[in-house]
């Protein structure tokens, strides 16, 4: 054998040591983490800001005040075999990484069915959280909608726009779905997304979220599922959209084929 011949079985042999190394490091690492409550009394106590951040989506004081919380609230209660936290943190993890019940039964060492059980279980804690964070406008001014100070107190908008009580538009998020729908969620881009109707006042908040409808629909059938389930427009006011929408009392859109300010826009 020559020397280069010999140097090189000894590069590939190195290789070879360094690849299996490297996996039983990883598949230690894998056990720590599968190894359910342990590991996670051992991720809450770790001072790594860093580590905590990347597994739970958050900061460690963030993620032991929503536990806290759900607690409280009697939404959620440690079970026989995983604490609120545990729970808490398998939600994240699918929430925050689109991982499938396969991926977080190899991850968390549990059934399929036990961790959408849980992952259920969190959500609708969560959703009941609501009445404490969200106040809905009392029906004795549902009617009522002033102007807007964003408008009223610019000499450009008003009394141009003093009717306008926000802006809507679809938006294209991200999603998992099943290989037998995927089509008519795929994109141009090459991957699934739902497109969801988002409604906005010009203080930025939310006023109406209409999810679920497949990425190839158009945005303007999805506001007339809105309308169908509840969305409605006051009379004698209307809101902003683009393009995609049709021009009527309710909307005002762009006129095609103009060319807007776009220099003072800028």
């Amino acid at each position: 054998m020559s020397l280069a011949a010999s140097a090189s079985t000894q590069a590939i042999i190195a290789i070879i040591n360094l690849l299996v190394e490297t996996e039983e490091e990883r598949l230690s690492q894998g056990a720590t983490y599968r190894s359910g409550q342990q590991y996670m009394d051992e991720l809450l106590s770790s001072q790594n800001p860093r580590r905590i951040k990347e597994c739970l989506r958050m900061e460690l004081h963030v993620f032991q005040k929503l536990s806290e919380k759900l607690k409280a609230h009697g939404s959620l209660e440690d079970s026989p075999n995983l604490t609120v936290e545990h729970q808490v943190h398998m939600f994240l993890h699918i929430v925050a990484t689109d991982a499938s019940n396969r991926n977080a039964k190899e991850s968390f060492q549990h059934s399929g069915e036990t961790i959408s059980r849980y992952f259920h279980l969190v959500l609708n804690a969560i959703i009941q959280l609501e009445e404490s964070y969200i106040n809905q406008p009392s029906k004795a001014n549902a009617g009522y909608i002033p102007v807007s100070p964003e408008i009223s107190k610019s000499t450009k908008f008003y009394p141009y726009f003093q009717n306008c009580i926000g802006a809507l538009d679809g938006s294209l998020v991200p999603v998992t779905v099943p290989s037998k729908v995927s089509s008519v969620y795929h994109c141009r881009k090459g991957f699934t997304i739902q497109n969801i109707l988002v409604v906005c006042s010009f203080d930025f908040t939310f006023q109406y979220v209409l999810a679920g409808w497949a990425g190839s629909v158009h945005d303007s059938c999805v506001l007339e599922n809105a309308k169908k389930k509840g969305f409605k427009i006051p009379d004698g006011k209307y809101y902003l959209a683009d393009a995609g929408y049709a021009s009527s009392t309710s909307l005002l859109v762009p006129y095609r084929d103009v060319r807007y300010h776009l220099k003072e826009q800028a």
